[in-house]
């Protein structure tokens, strides 16, 4: 499970497109978050930088370090989330495939119609795939002929010409 209580405040929901045209860290952030712990403790003051601006720096550092990590953890639990819910759904159409193939083949050589007429949505919904498989295949076939009859027409085009 998770719980993002601890970090409630540093969390915003923003509205779409709120981000639009916002800063993201620089190459070399490492080095200024070392140059700046050394530096404004000795030279703050004189550069006339309040206290509070580099506190915030380090709290929003604090802040961007703790969300990543949840952020990580986040991602595995949406992977996770949708492959579990991927397997289940293949699965179950499995499943549904299965029943359709016996209520069917019962159905036909087990000389038992009444049961095509109790399974007639799931007989139909297993045979969908095959159905929509065959008419790709068909499509594809249809297309393969027709580029190959261009490049026929094509070619003799060509070879007149020359």
């Amino acid at each position: 499970m998770f719980d993002l209580t601890a970090r409630k405040d540093i969390l915003v929901d923003i509205p779409p497109n709120g981000l639009k045209g916002a800063r993201g860290a620089q190459e070399g952030i490492e080095a200024v978050f070392h140059e700046l712990a050394h530096a404004i403790p000795k030279y703050g003051e004189e550069a006339e930088i309040h206290p509070v601006v580099y506190q915030r720096v380090v709290d929003a550092t604090v802040g961007i370090d703790a969300l990543t990590v949840e952020e990580a953890r986040l991602e595995k639990a949406l992977e996770v989330t949708r492959e579990s819910k991927a397997r289940l759904v293949n699965n179950r159409e499995e499943d549904l495939s299965e029943i359709g193939a016996k209520a069917l083949d019962k159905g036909t050589r087990g000389k038992k119609p009444h049961l095509l007429a109790h399974f007639e949505k799931t007989i139909e919904y297993r045979s969908r795939i095959a159905t929509k498989a065959a008419a790709t295949r068909k499509k594809n076939e249809a297309g393969a002929e027709e580029s190959t009859s261009a490049q026929s027409n094509g070619g003799n085009q060509e070879g007149a010409g020359g």
